[in-house]
């Protein structure tokens, strides 16, 4: 088999190549990403190259029998036509080229944003319930591009799409605007909020993707552990003091500090605070039904280690 990973040298990127490089399966690996790799893989060959750019002199090179599309912007950015050329451009692009050399398997990173965050949801959220997206640009986009991957699937039936959606991902290495907010001193949490938190470990994270590339039916999967932490108990463990504010104050607060570009005050825009208040903890049981991943962390054991590795 040859692989070719966009966004090859992130963590979870450079993570797969690590699992992908010991299976003898694996001819090759092709990975194109902005930034070089962090690792020497005996069996990468590294292109890179903005994947929203001409891609098509790879795909004639290497022989590439599935593809796994991991670029998008976390962080959120002001430049909203940006992002979302890079969040979607980057998916179309791709899908362009699947279609044009007749590349037979698709393996796509969405996200449990996707379902979107709001105070209907169920306790536990499985593949079968819609995409609702939300106003929020990174979880739109990611149904945005699960829209896309639909129709795509409508007119291309010889590809197999499969469709990670995780729930955050945490651990020792991972640091974003997600793990810097629950990292401050004083953590801002909505007044009257009982949201559960879920976190998915980023070594469960890349092992689920390689089982997802090799063994996985076409389909969407979610990726999370069962067992959740209550917002009281992250921030009994991350060390800081909750600061409870009424929904209308921290928005507030949120979208001053968004739009004055004060990252003290706040990194996302407001409306990434539904995502604070209301649960959207997903059903993670399908994947390990139908493939030989298992979990081997909690949500508690990925909070930890970020921690620690934080204090190190």
């Amino acid at each position: 088999m040859g692989i070719l990973i966009t966004g090859s040298s992130g963590y979870i990127g450079t993570e797969l190549c690590r699992r992908l490089q010991a299976d003898r399966s694996i001819g090759e690996i092709i990975g194109i990403d902005v930034l070089p790799p962090r690792e020497t893989f005996e069996k990468l060959i590294f292109y890179e190259r903005d994947c929203c750019n001409d891609l098509a002199d790879i795909f004639q090179r290497q022989k590439i029998e599935t593809v796994v599309h991991l670029v998008f912007v976390l962080n959120p950015m002001h430049d909203s036509k940006k992002m979302y050329r890079i969040n979607v451009g980057t998916l179309e692009n791709v899908l362009d080229n699947v279609k044009k050399f007749g590349i037979q398997r698709l393996v796509v990173t969405s996200s449990g944003t996707a379902y979107g965050a709001y105070p209907d949801n169920p306790e536990r959220i499985t593949e079968d319930m819609p995409i609702r997206g939300h106003t929020y640009q990174y979880a739109n986009d990611k149904k945005i591009v699960e829209e896309k991957l639909a129709e795509f699937e409508k007119e291309n039936s010889g590809v197999d799409i499969v469709i990670a959606r995780p729930a955050v991902v945490c651990g020792a290495h991972i640091g974003n605007l997600i793990s810097r907010y629950v990292s401050k001193p004083w953590v801002p949490l909505v007044k009257g909020s009982t949201a559960r938190v879920q976190l998915l470990h980023e070594k469960d994270a890349a092992d689920a993707l390689f089982a997802l590339v090799k063994e996985a039916k076409a389909g969407a999967y979610n990726l999370g552990p069962e067992e959740t932490l209550t917002q009281d108990e992250l921030v009994s463990i991350t060390g800081g003091i909750q600061l409870r504010l009424g929904p209308r104050i921290i928005r507030m607060f949120s979208g001053l500090g968004w739009a004055l570009r004060l990252k003290f005050l706040s990194e996302a825009p407001s409306s990434m605070l539904d995502f604070v208040e209301f649960s959207w903890v997903v059903d993670g049981s399908k994947i390990e039904r139908e493939t030989s991943f298992r979990y081997k962390h909690s949500s508690k054991d990925s909070l930890r280690d970020f921690v620690a590795a934080t204090k190190q």
